[in-house]
């Protein structure tokens, strides 16, 4: 399932997509049409080592200059742990058990125990993609960071509002169009595979890192990290949704959006669309 991103597709990318994209910028500028001042998009990576994080002046600045920010999911409302408890379980008719055979079940669950130090039996009913965020520090081998915490806590010293691009209920809707029992041979798959599973996610994290936002999108695509069989419904159909959401936001006032870098590129992605809506989309880079 996990499989290497080619090496030549982000160069055919880069070659027959309109206006080919720079392969090297996470923060991109919006402006033209009805837009008073210009607004900001950054591509993040939702889990990092804290080592490998880079928060550069360009960002510090975009950020400053935004009235607002807006991340995937509003992780300042007070309701979205709420609404994560009523969204996360599985069909009451369905567990974990019932995803796998018996040797399997007993395989995880010592995994679980030898690795993280808990059981999966309390997790029974949660669908098996939520558990793929208890394997992300043994896979990275650290304690992982997200850009999301970095932005909410620039929100919260500069007295910024946070506002959400889709609801939870929206993105988990978009995650379950992957089958329970395929999600369920992922976390499988990178149990058994933990090796296989960490060199791709340092795949992932070497070409974060050199902001080559291109290469990101062809992993997300290949890889079975990001699902990348499942991109109409998590990445085309929901940048499709956003377009018009974030044009509304950034034409009431300025503001900082912050995507998983994913969104980004291709002929489906954020930039592409946006200029195809005659926005200009300039990349800044540090």
């Amino acid at each position: 399932m996990l499989r290497p991103a080619s090496t030549l597709i982000p160069l055919l990318l880069a070659l027959f997509l309109p206006e080919a994209l720079p392969a090297q910028s996470l923060l991109w500028k919006i402006e033209g049409k009805d837009l008073g001042a210009p607004s900001y998009i950054y591509g993040t990576i939702h889990a990092i080592c804290p080592d490998d994080m880079v928060i550069t002046d360009a960002m510090i600045d975009a950020v400053g200059s935004s009235a607002r920010i807006a991340l995937e999911l509003d992780l300042d409302d007070p309701r979205l742990i709420v609404e994560m408890g009523h969204h996360s379980f599985m069909p009451r008719d369905k567990t974990i058990n019932d995803l796998f055979s018996e040797e399997d079940f007993n395989y995880l669950e010592q995994w679980f125990r030898d690795s993280i130090g808990m059981s999966i039996v309390p997790m029974n009913n949660v669908r098996p993609l939520l558990l793929i965020g208890l394997l992300i520090g043994k896979v990275l081998e650290c304690t992982p960071r997200s850009y999301e915490d970095i932005f909410m806590a620039m929100a919260r010293e500069q007295e910024k509002e946070v506002l959400g691009i889709e609801t939870l209920e929206e993105q988990l809707a978009a995650f379950s169009v992957i089958p329970l029992e395929e999600q369920g041979a992922m976390v499988l798959h990178m149990v058994r595979n933990i090796d296989s599973t960490r060199s791709a996610y340092q795949e992932l994290t070497e070409l974060y890192i050199k902001q080559d936002i291109n290469g990101l999108h062809q992993l997300a695509l290949d890889s079975g990290i990001e699902y990348g069989r499942y991109d109409t419904a998590l990445l085309t159909t929901r940048n499709q949704k956003w377009i018009p959401r974030i044009l509304d936001i950034a034409s009431e006032k300025p503001t900082f959006f912050a995507v998983g870098a994913g969104h980004l590129a291709g002929e489906h992605g954020l930039l592409n669309l946006l200029r195809k809506e005659g926005y200009k989309t300039t990349a800044i880079q540090d």
